[in-house]
């Protein structure tokens, strides 16, 4: 994998572990789809500041970086199996 990929992929697995915990606990007390919108929310807001404050940079470009890179093997693996 590339290094700025790997990078970017540390610098999300807090959010993903963060939402994941938070999502089990308010499914349990509000439903699964008012879960979906606030538990979306809540992390986006939190992601935003902590990139801001610690990383100084902006989060939506690491996830451009994992989306892209994760397409495009996408893409690859689907024209494999075409031929």
């Amino acid at each position: 994998m590339n290094r700025e990929v790997m990078s970017a992929i540390k610098r999300q697995i807090p959010f993903l572990i963060g939402g994941t915990i938070s999502g089990i606990i308010m499914t349990y007390f509000l439903g699964f789809v008012v879960t979906i919108v606030i538990n979306s929310i809540i992390w986006y807001l939190i992601s935003l500041i902590v990139y801001k404050l610690v990383w100084k940079k902006n989060g939506l470009t690491d996830q451009m970086v994992i989306l892209k890179y994760f397409l495009t093997r996408a893409k690859r693996q689907s024209n494999k199996q075409r031929t």
